[in-house]
């Protein structure tokens, strides 16, 4: 894939690159431009930030690559401005491309999640924002995809119930804020060569419940619901404080696949009929449509709206 020229001239006007010898496009990414730089000394790689979240991604791969914490999460920052974030480059694969278990890639992602969440976060808190779920979702029907567009009105109907029914749940537990990744998606894991896991990307990243980062967790890799329950007693053993509100689980984890296939339609609506990001919407649509089966929870089902 060829860079674009913008691209390439707003790389190489940045204050920590000398010498350029390579550029390449990094195809593996859904959201922002992902670039991989090669000087004559060194490999970089360089994210395109979005205007929304371009503090909170720096905020958190600022805290999360210091060296002087107990475990170093993610790779070193090299340089950062509202456009660009530049990190050490990770040689290496990440966990969705790598030959294991899934077993063994939900324990490698699990074990990074709870060394996030056990982290102090008093540093990051002051740009990272509280998890609103009627505004993410707002957020992504602004302009909806055509085919979402008649069919508005079932749409509010599933963000009021899932929002009132998580808020209430959250008032009546009171359950506990903490820093939450949002999208701890297999790709958004980097084993490097000598198997160390590094944890990349927090532009989803909020103040929310522990359960909506196992929830997005289960929700983005398409992790099948029998498989729900040693998560969450693998992830009680990591943090033996941690007690679960299975209930506030199971509608964050509708909550997910329900944003998740607004985000796939809403990039794939300028796209050919069929496009993977489509694909992917429908697949995260037909899990909230099965969870909710599945688990006896009343809520309007989604494959309705785009049949």
């Amino acid at each position: 894939m060829l860079v674009p020229i913008d691209v390439i001239n707003s790389l190489q006007s940045l204050p920590c690159f000398t010498e350029i010898q390579a550029i390449s496009l990094l195809a593996d990414g859904l959201s922002q431009t992902a670039i991989k730089v090669s000087t004559a000394s060194q490999v970089f790689f360089a994210k395109k930030l979005n205007d929304e979240t371009a503090s909170t991604e720096i905020s958190c791969a600022l805290f999360f690559a210091r060296k002087d914490a107990k475990q170093q999460l993610s790779p070193p920052v090299i340089y950062h401005d509202q456009q660009w974030l530049v990190t050490e480059f990770i040689h290496g694969i990440t966990l969705a491309d790598a030959e294991l278990k899934i077993q063994v890639k939900i324990s490698i992602a699990l074990t990074l999640m709870a060394q996030l969440h056990q982290l102090p976060t008093s540093v990051a808190k002051q740009a990272i924002k509280p998890l609103n779920t009627t505004r993410s979702i707002k957020r992504l029907l602004t302009n909806p995809a055509p085919l979402l567009t008649k069919k508005s009105h079932l749409l509010d109907n599933v963000t009021k119930s899932l929002s009132c029914t998580i808020n209430s749940l959250i008032d009546a537990s009171q359950s506990p804020s903490m820093l939450c990744h949002g999208d701890i998606n297999f790709t958004n894991i980097l084993l490097d060569d000598q198997q160390r896991s590094w944890l990349i990307d927090f532009e989803c990243a909020h103040l929310a419940p522990v359960e909506f980062d196992l929830a997005m967790f289960i929700a983005v890799n398409n992790i099948a619901d029998h498989h729900i329950a040693g998560i969450v007693n693998d992830y009680r053993k990591l943090v033996v404080s941690y007690q679960p509100n299975l209930k506030l689980l199971n509608y964050y984890i509708l909550y997910s696949f329900y944003i998740n296939g607004l985000w796939y339609f809403d990039n794939s609506k300028n796209l050919p009929a069929g496009n993977r990001l489509y694909t992917l919407a429908i697949e995260q649509w037909s899990a909230f449509d099965h969870f909710a089966t599945h688990h006896s929870i009343a809520i309007t089902k989604l494959m309705p709206v785009v049949s």
